[in-house]
């Protein structure tokens, strides 16, 4: 099997069946997801959804599924995120095998181009349990145990929204002025779903636009900053470097995490309005 960048591995959780209930894949570009048909039940069918951009040409992709612990014959189908969930796209057998699997057995559904930017979700069944509109299939009785891997790729990775503060502390906004040497101080706010411990600090830049080459240092552990249970992280950006104007409201930080998630985060600054920058 090739590596992708930035694949992450996200393990299966049941129940994600029926089609309503799919899990949620939060994907960086390309995902690998280990599975089992028979985990939910001697009628188990698999159902994952993922976040696409229109244009989005995806590769859908079983591996292992033959010649795995337990062989299976896959199926493949496509579905819009409803509410009828119509079928898109649907492979039984490969035109012939890929790297990562030995049999054309192994379903995979190649350049599936997405037409709008929105949700998707991908069935996986065994053959002759053939999907149709709605999330159903045909001879559901069929079931059969079996384990596989699911990988997605091509999708364009979704950046993911953090919160932080700049030039934390209490009492109003602070200033920025940007002529001053020195640094600026940025607090990247973890959130139910994000640990800022987790930032490849290398891929980090803050600025105006958000694409300035300023980080100076990272502070190496966390600490509860707004005091929300949830540890924070304090960062500091070389001030010249950030490119602000007098007049700029706004700063924002871009980076991804160590898995390749792609996050961004803005805040508020020190507003001076433009006639009092001319005096």
């Amino acid at each position: 099997m090739v590596a992708h960048a930035g694949e992450k591995t996200i393990n299966e959780i049941e129940i994600n069946h029926p089609i309503g209930t799919a899990q949620s894949l939060s994907i960086p570009g390309a995902a690998l997801v280990p599975a089992e048909l028979g985990n939910g039940g001697s009628d188990d069918l698999d159902y994952f959804s993922f976040r696409a951009t229109a244009g989005d040409v995806v590769t859908i992709d079983i591996n292992n599924g033959w010649g795995g612990t337990q062989s299976v014959d896959t199926v493949l189908a496509v579905f819009d995120s409803g509410p009828e969930y119509k079928m898109l796209r649907f492979n039984d057998d490969a035109t012939s095998p890929d790297d990562g699997s030995i049999s054309q057995y192994d379903s995979r559904i190649d350049d599936f181009v997405a037409p709008t930017t929105g949700r998707y979700i991908v069935g996986v069944s065994n053959f002759p349990r053939y999907f149709i509109d709605g999330g159903d299939v045909r001879y559901p009785d069929y079931g059969k145990e079996g384990d596989y891997s699911l990988e997605i790729t091509g999708v364009t990775a979704q950046v993911k929204q953090v919160a932080i503060r700049v030039k934390p502390g209490k009492g109003k906004v602070k200033p920025i002025n940007p002529k001053s040497r020195g640094s600026i101080p940025v607090t990247i706010l973890g959130g139910p779903d994000f640990n800022p411990l987790n930032i490849d600090t290398d891929t980090l830049t803050f600025g105006a636009t958000g694409e300035e080459n300023s980080l100076v240092k990272c502070n190496r552990k966390g600490v509860d900053l707004n005091q929300d249970g949830r540890i924070d992280r304090l960062c500091h950006f070389d001030n010249r470097k950030a490119g602000f104007r007098m007049t700029d409201a706004e700063g924002t930080v871009r980076g991804q995490t160590r898995d390749g998630t792609a996050f961004e985060g803005t805040g508020y600054l020190n507003v001076v309005p433009a006639e009092k920058a001319r005096h």
